[in-house]
């Protein structure tokens, strides 16, 4: 009877050092990294996340995904000891975002308790200067010979007047807007592209002028749009 107790014994000490003996994966500092406020001279935001085994078994990370292109996240190592620390180098790029953005990064590894861990990566862009409703200007359907309009609204999100000048453009955009135009704080400006294109295909075109924002000195805008034949056309 007693060598069945100890048996007992021995197996329930044996399936507890094995249920503590594990990997665990944890995130310094939490599973956020909160850049707070940016403007887009920071792009692109970076930040270096520590990532300890916790546990007392060999972690192994056998893949680190982010949500999207516009993140990028390396490890320096892939297998930590217990206790041992390893580093990921996350690079969050901004692109046309404005406001709140979230975005996440999967990471992967055989700690039982936490086979998927997720770090959130949020920021809160301040942009004084927004082009809406895209960043584009579309020209859509086009037909040789006959012109086609595009607008878009530049907003100034800031206090301060900001004023746009040095207009520019190519393959034959005008626009509504020549001289020097003041957008008061929290005001906007419709910016109307007119052009008429010669041939068939694909047309592109870009859009410039400077403004008296230290954050940007040059505003470029792409123009597009598809351009079929005329009803006259003979080609």
């Amino acid at each position: 009877m007693k060598s069945f107790v100890y048996s007992c014994i021995a197996l329930l000490f044996a399936a507890g050092t094995f249920a503590i003996a594990q990997p665990k994966i944890t995130i310094i500092g939490g599973d956020t990294q909160d850049w707070g406020k940016v403007k887009p001279k920071d792009d692109p935001l970076k930040a270096t996340i520590k990532i300890k085994n916790e546990g007392t078994e060999l972690l192994k990370i056998t893949d680190v995904r982010p949500g999207c292109g516009c993140t990028t996240a390396p490890l320096d190592k892939k297998e930590l000891n217990p206790g041992e620390i390893g580093s990921m180098e996350v690079t969050l790029k901004l692109g046309a975002t404005s406001g709140l953005m979230t975005k996440s990064i999967t990471i992967t590894s055989n700690d039982p308790q936490n086979a998927t861990k997720v770090l959130y990566l949020k920021a809160d862009v301040v942009r004084p200067i927004q082009i809406l409703p895209t960043q584009y200007l579309s020209f859509g359907e086009m037909t040789v010979g006959a012109k086609s309009e595009a607008k878009l609204s530049i907003r100034n999100t800031s206090t301060q007047d900001i004023v746009l000048s040095d207009f520019e453009t190519v393959a034959g955009i005008t626009l509504n807007l020549t001289k020097a135009t003041t957008i008061p704080g929290g005001g906007e400006v419709e910016l109307i592209a007119k052009v008429t294109p010669k041939d068939k295909g694909y047309f592109n075109g870009v859009v410039k002028m400077k403004t008296n924002h230290p954050d940007y000195g040059t505003l470029e805008i792409v123009a597009y749009g598809n351009v079929k034949p005329s009803v006259v056309d003979p080609k």
